[in-house]
């Protein structure tokens, strides 16, 4: 079954987050499976992409894609890592959701958001740590407003 493809110079938040995104304080997310680019929804250290917070969420499996707010923040990409979930250390969940600040926390964040189990994923997370910017650089790499041509 084809993935659903959303446009790679966004990244979604859950409408929970919205206060800590708009003060600036949350700077670490985690995603199941792997997401440095080209891999599906992956994306590159450097880049600046745009976060958007979803008003409601879409349906991969059906193809439904989240219904988005006017929220636009623009977001660095600093760091990228592809870990198991055993390899997650304390220091790893630093500016991470007040939610999410332990590996029970965060297998319990992600079955909530993304309705699988760890083991649906091998186990296996990408941490994306990321800063906030007023606008981009002329030496930043942006990606371009299309939709992910990467093959599934």
């Amino acid at each position: 079954m084809s993935k659903l493809k959303l446009p790679r110079s966004e990244i979604a938040f859950r409408k929970e987050y919205k206060e800590l995104m708009q003060q600036k304080f949350l700077t670490t997310v985690f995603r199941p499976g792997n997401r440095v680019f080209p891999s599906w929804r992956g994306y590159a250290l450097g880049e600046v992409v745009t976060a958007r917070i979803i008003e409601k969420p879409g349906n991969d499996l059906l193809h439904i894609p989240p219904t988005f707010n006017d929220v636009k923040i623009l977001l660095r990409i600093k760091s990228l890592e592809i870990k198991s979930l055993s390899e997650l250390m304390l220091e790893d969940f630093v500016g991470s959701s007040p939610d999410v600040q332990s590996v029970s926390d965060l297998k319990n964040h992600l079955e909530r958001i993304y309705k699988k189990l760890p083991e649906e994923y091998d186990e296996t997370i990408t941490r994306i740590e990321f800063e906030y910017v007023s606008s981009p650089k002329e030496h930043d790499v942006c990606v371009l407003d299309t939709v992910e041509s990467v093959a599934e």
